[in-house]
């Protein structure tokens, strides 16, 4: 008895580290952990007696976060000696515009699912020889040096595009015109004018049109949705998320200013957190020469005093981390633009990545967790849906609004509300100086996330922050 209560005594505030492999239909098994009051919970938490040395580790079970489910009823995914079977429905088939650095993360994260369930089929580039080696290295059929021409293509259902943020509406509109779905990364259009426009279009014409907020599809999303469902954390008071990595200030114009690229993630996680309009905003930054904002603090006000606090910075490093706090707990997210752990003060919440250490690295941070994106993508299509409701086309109008009250409000207007951008490509061979390798200048997408420190403190390398970006 005295060597039972000496060990309480002495055992670590925390009772583990449970590791969740998510769902897939990759014939990979899953993990499960223990739960220390014996019972088994909705998610299949497994007791153990006190005298089980195995106690404080992951036992076997299944445990099914953000499912990737069948979109047809009579369709069902299933598991048959160790393998899944796929469900009956067609082939998604992708077309790239263009290709680029995250372009090529999302064809990795396209692997890992059923080949039967995603296909690209067409990409397009500036230069020929960027979309043949893309190509090469995805097995696509069509290559095109012309988005008209990838617009035109019969064999494309969806197209993914990832420009520089000033050309997702004119690019948008060029593929729902030709009668394409569309997955375009955040963000969705630079002024909440634009992003209304590109709505009623892809609604007059019956297609899919998703703003890429991609994290909100990960397993760590739905499951910290869940908690908060189940009352978990008490009522939610607030939610503090800060985000800050060197940018140059060339590449920043480029990319519509901080708040348009660092900013959203924070807006769409207190958005995801509370379901609610906020009742009012506040912002107060730094605006730099070329009228484009390298830094802001933001402060969202809900109902029943609720609060988010967004603060970015293209100047400094951040803690570069989310807390949602709520009368009876917390939640702590690193990297929460695209989290694999949940951090709370009795256990940390692991959501491995899909593919395992067997998948190359991705260039951007965690870029494999795209997958869940492409699979509620397929899934909405083939139901007939024309948005998701992982992030709807009203989410997508609200955040559209709060980014133009915060432009208006550091006075970021002139870049933002810039309706043609004809001096791009000048822009972009400004920049050169900062971007060594060419692929990636045509690319139009040459930001990177360092990846950071899943515990303790988030220290990142020196080498990384000479050119450490923050991607789409």
């Amino acid at each position: 008895m005295f060597k039972l209560i000496t060990y309480f005594k002495s055992r670590p505030k925390k009772f583990g580290v449970r590791c969740y492999q998510n769902h897939l239909p990759t014939g990979r098994a899953t993990r499960s952990a223990s739960r220390s009051d014996g019972r088994r919970g909705r998610f299949g938490f497994v007791g153990c007696d006190i005298g089980d040395h195995h106690m404080w580790r992951p036992r076997p079970r299944q445990l099914h976060i953000n499912r990737l489910p069948s979109s047809k009823a009579d369709s069902k995914a299933t598991l048959e000696g160790g393998e899944w079977v796929v469900d009956e429905g067609p082939t998604l088939r992708w077309g790239i515009a263009p290709v680029s650095l995250m372009a090529d993360d999302f064809a990795a994260a396209l692997s890992v699912l059923p080949q039967q369930h995603h296909r690209i089929v067409s990409c397009v580039a500036a230069y020929q020889s960027h979309a043949l080696a893309f190509a090469e290295r995805h097995q696509v059929e069509n290559v095109y040096t012309s988005f008209e021409d990838l617009a035109r293509c019969p064999n494309v259902d969806v197209v993914y595009i990832s420009p520089l943020n000033p050309q997702h509406s004119e690019l948008c509109h060029l593929m729902l015109n030709n009668d394409k779905h569309v997955l375009c990364e955040k963000p969705l259009c630079m002024t909440e004018e634009q992003v209304t426009k590109l709505l009623e279009k892809a609604r007059a014409r019956g297609l899919f049109l998703m703003e890429g907020m991609w994290p909100r599809c990960v397993p760590a999303y739905h499951y910290l949705r869940h908690q908060i469902l189940r009352n978990r954390l008490g009522e939610i008071q607030k939610v503090h998320c800060t985000l800050g990595l060197p940018v140059s200030q060339g590449r920043l114009g480029l990319y519509g200013g901080v708040t348009n690229d660092f900013g959203v993630y924070g807006m769409q996680l207190a958005l995801w957190v509370f379901r609610e309009v906020p009742r009012c905003l506040k912002v107060s930054g730094r605006v730099n020469a070329e009228h484009v904002d390298v830094s802001a603090d933001i402060e969202l006000c809900f109902t029943r005093g609720k609060r988010a606090l967004i603060e970015v910075s293209s100047e400094k490093k951040l803690s570069n981390q989310a807390v949602i706090q709520g009368k009876d707990g917390s939640i702590k997210m690193n990297n929460y633009w695209c989290p694999t752990r949940l951090i709370t003060e009795e256990v940390d919440y692991e959501f491995p990545l899909p593919g395992g250490d067997q998948m190359p690295p991705t260039h951007y941070h965690n870029r494999m967790g795209m997958c869940y994106e492409a699979e509620e993508v397929r899934n909405c299509i083939l139901k007939g849906s024309m948005e998701s409701d992982d992030f709807s086309h009203n989410e997508s109008l609200l955040l559209a609004n709060l980014m133009d009250t915060i432009h208006a409000e550091l006075g970021v207007g002139e870049f933002a509300g810039r309706g043609e951008v004809s001096d791009l490509q000048r822009q972009i061979e400004n920049v050169q100086d900062i971007v060594e390798d060419p692929e990636e200048l045509a690319s139009e997408t040459c930001r990177v996330v360092e990846d950071v420190s899943m515990g303790g403190s988030l220290e990142i390398s020196q080498q990384g922050e000479k050119d450490q970006v923050k991607g789409h």
